[in-house]
Order: structure tokens, then C-alpha cells, then sequence
């Protein structure tokens, strides 16, 4: 598997673990967004807006992830489980 691929796989799992808290928000037991259009996309907007930025934080990391681990990764799983292990321990730390 190549560097680039590797590092896709990475990003992927930065992506679902970013996707993952937006998604929660959602659910029923949280409190319902009444209003139009404009509201709900700022409070959208305001739930996503950390957790990509700390995304984007993360997809950079993973660059130094992959380099570090050289060819220790080569499968696509263990390479996604490293971007989405690391993007939620970050979410985590940072509260």
C-alpha cells in the first residue's frame, strides 16, 4: 500500500471520528433546533465548527503518524484505526 493511500485511509478515519459528535448532537434526547433555515444551519455550524477544525489539526498529524511509522502500516484498517484513534483522543483531551 502506498504513502498516499495510507494516508487517505488516515483522513477517512479522522473524517468519521469529526462526523461521529456532529451526528450525536442530533439524536433525540438533545434539544430540538426550532426556526428557519438560517438558524439551524448556525447552529450546525456552531456544534461542527471545533470538532473541524481539530479535524483538519488531525489530518496534519497524521502525516507525522504515518511518516513515523514508516512500514509498520500495511493495511488499510490499521491505517484508518490510527486517524480515528487520534482525532478522538485529541476531541477527548481537549473537552
Amino acid at each position: 500500500m502506498s504513502f498516499v493511500e495510507m494516508y487517505l485511509y488516515c483522513v477517512l478515519g479522522v473524517v468519521i471520528s469529526v462526523i461521529l459528535p456532529i451526528l450525536r448532537q442530533f439524536l433525540p434526547k438533545t434539544r430540538q433546533v426550532r426556526g428557519g433555515k438560517n438558524q439551524i444551519l448556525q447552529y450546525l455550524w456552531g456544534v461542527a465548527k471545533p470538532y473541524l477544525v481539530l479535524g483538519v489539526f488531525s489530518c496534519v498529524v497524521s502525516l507525522l503518524l504515518l511518516a513515523f511509522a514508516g512500514d509498520a502500516i500495511k493495511d488499510w484498517r490499521a491505517a484508518l484505526l490510527i486517524g480515528y484513534a487520534w482525532d478522538s483522543t485529541l476531541q477527548k483531551f481537549k473537552g
